[in-house]
């Protein structure tokens, strides 16, 4: 814990010391105590009681309201952005231990009054986690098998003046850390959680300076997007564990609502030897037939844009080989940067929904894509 205070010390130190050479206008320091509830993926092997309990944490981080000097700032009515460092303290420290994240984030506002507002919030990151499975001293931990994880947090923040330069604020969301089924087991923590804090502004708080959105856009043509991506992932059981590769082919038709909002309808071709190994503990990866690796489904496409980011929210139906597929739905949603003209990159996570209608981890997919789309004139 000394190492994590003094970096967090150091790094915000850095921050006051250059700031003769950065802007701080709209910049604010945050900090916040948290409390939360998790849910954990098993119970006691021995005793089969509930792992599930309170947790509790703190949380620092930098943030700015956009200046405007770039197009999504105007167009998302000057959001504010942020670079947070959070602890959370599981319940059942022997078990759990804690975790540190890393999240870079965004609120988008949602309502806008005279001294304060309500956002939205998406953040997205890396997470350490001090204690992991282990299967001789620590097998009820089936959250967590590697130190280093995926993590994702969603919630609403409001926001509150109470003086020329501060500001309170209270945050009550979703917070989840996972592996992307690179290694087993991946239960992942899932933690629903409130924050409560102040922000301190290095000037006076930023309210003037907030517009209204401004997305309403002339090019509303429909696009086409396809993308090449590659997964590895475990399965099995923890005496039988079985590795392989994943490969994608998704495509999408898309048309803009506006110019930060697009829907549509998408079609995914895999490779992947998921389905034929669900309830086969026998059955290696290698000894999948190749006819039943191949798989598509239809499903249905969301996609927020933010600057040369994205956030892809999809909902999927297998369609073929349904007399192979073992878990006919799933999602996925990630992480989309675009690059030169219109190429990008992706990392996103696939997600089906099993037998008890709960979410459960896939993989975790990296692609390469292409976006053919019409100018308007």
């Amino acid at each position: 814990m000394k190492k994590i205070f003094a970096f967090s010390l150091l790094f915000l130190g850095t921050i006051f010391i250059s700031k003769s050479q950065i802007n701080f206008k709209n910049t604010s320091i945050n900090s916040s105590l948290i409390g939360g509830y998790s849910f954990a993926p098993n119970r006691i092997s021995v005793t089969n009681e509930s792992l599930d309990g309170f947790v509790r944490g703190f949380e620092i981080g930098i943030h700015k309201q956009v200046n405007g000097q770039k197009f999504w700032h105007q167009t998302l009515g000057m959001p504010r952005v942020g670079l947070n460092f959070q602890t959370v303290f599981l319940n059942n420290p022997d078990t759990f231990g804690f975790t540190f994240a890393v999240l870079p984030s965004i609120q988008l506002r949602l309502f806008t009054f005279k001294n304060s507002e309500i956002s939205g919030k998406i953040a997205l990151g890396g997470a350490y986690a001090s204690k992991a499975f282990k299967r001789l001293t620590n097998f009820d931990n089936r959250a967590i098998s590697m130190p280093l994880n995926f993590a994702i947090e969603v919630g609403v923040v409001f926001n509150q003046q109470v003086y020329k330069n501060l500001e309170f604020n209270a945050e009550a969301g979703y917070f989840h850390v996972s592996n992307g089924s690179f290694m087993m087991p991946n239960g992942g923590f899932n933690i629903y959680y409130l924050k409560g804090g102040f922000n301190y502004f290095l000037h006076e708080l930023p309210y003037s300076k907030r517009i209204p959105y401004d997305i309403k856009t002339q090019n509303t043509k429909p696009f086409y997007t396809i993308y090449m991506a590659g997964a590895y992932r475990e399965q099995g059981t923890f005496a039988s564990r079985k590795q392989f590769p994943v490969f994608t082919l998704h495509q999408a038709y898309l048309k803009p609502l506006n110019k930060i909002y697009s829907l549509g309808v998408g079609l995914d071709l895999f490779y992947d030897a998921t389905h034929a190994l669900i309830g086969n503990p026998k059955l290696l990866a290698s000894q999948v037939k190749e006819s039943d690796k191949w798989l598509a489904a239809l499903g249905f496409c969301n996609e927020l844009s933010i600057g040369k980011f994205a956030l892809p929210l999809e909902f999927y139906h297998y369609i073929y080989d349904l007399s192979v597929v073992k878990q006919n739905l799933y999602l996925r949603f990630g992480l989309t940067y675009k690059t030169y003209q219109n190429f990008y990159f992706g990392c996103y996570f696939k997600g089906s929904v099993n037998k008890y209608k709960s979410l459960e981890s896939d993989f975790m997919e990296f692609a390469i894509g292409y976006q053919f789309k019409r100018k308007s004139k």
